[in-house]
């Protein structure tokens, strides 16, 4: 994190792992102010409302992150059985991470109906192993829920999607800059999903920080961090300098 100038980490635990909060809420016990959590749950678990409940009291836990991309995921979304969560995630005031590709318009539903719930759309909805053009293809639907002010988005692990090019993977510009057009510095976040990208720390944060010439100033600081920390209330109220790059990586 030093050598690559990140100050700060939001945590987002592996779903492969059923024990994969543990570490990252050691981390964020024995460094408070370098890392905090938006954790896992298994919404189909007997236990999970009650889980729920006690989220906060894990220091660094700080909200939900859900993945909707296996076929089994996918059918709690479809099929609304997932659907007990959203209200009792909105009561408790708990942000949520969701990580569902191609499943936008129900997103949309869940932003319109829960107008409380704070909503983070991860990797922009791309699905994984996408690529170049195809990347984008969802591209209207998740510029079409930036309407529901409770909807935010991660830009996480673009590298990945870049086709055949080197850093700093100039066919990924104008689509972020249509995507914060729509959401703006406030509601898109930068992240890295840095455990499968092939290109190194720094150069996973200066495509945001070097090489968009219309991302500078409170804009970018925002992008970089600040808007993210004050979206899942992670010392909000800090300012930090505009130059500073204060930062958001995933682990998931």
């Amino acid at each position: 994190m030093d050598a690559a100038g990140i100050d700060r980490v939001v945590l987002v635990p592996p779903g492969w792992d059923p024990a994969a909060n543990a570490p990252s809420l050691k981390a964020a016990a024995d460094y408070p102010d370098r890392f905090a959590v938006m954790g896992k749950l298994d919404v189909a678990a007997p236990d999970a409302p009650e889980a729920l409940k006690a989220w906060r009291t894990h220091p660094g836990m700080l909200g939900v992150r859900l993945a909707f991309n296996s076929p089994d995921s996918r059918r709690q979304l479809i099929e609304r059985s997932a659907d007990w969560f959203w209200g009792a995630a909105a009561a408790l005031d708990l942000p949520v991470m969701i990580l569902s590709p191609g499943l936008l318009p129900l997103i949309a539903d869940i932003a319109q109906t829960y107008s409380s719930l704070r909503i983070v759309v991860d990797h922009l909805a791309i699905p994984r192993g996408a690529k170049g053009p195809a990347a984008f293809e969802l591209m209207p639907e998740l510029l079409a829920i930036s309407r529901y002010p409770n909807v935010s988005v991660k830009a996480a692990g673009l590298p990945a999607y870049a086709m055949n090019e080197p850093f700093p993977y100039a066919s990924l510009h104008e689509p972020l800059r249509h995507i914060f057009e729509a959401f703006g510095p406030d509601r898109m976040f930068w992240g890295t999903d840095l455990t499968r990208m092939t290109s190194s720390y720094r150069e996973c944060a200066e495509m945001f920080t070097e090489s968009l010439p219309w991302l500078k100033g409170e804009d970018l600081a925002k992008v970089m961090g600040l808007g993210v920390c004050h979206w899942i209330g992670w010392n909000p109220n800090e300012a930090a300098e505009p130059n500073k790059r204060e930062a958001l990586t995933t682990t998931s």
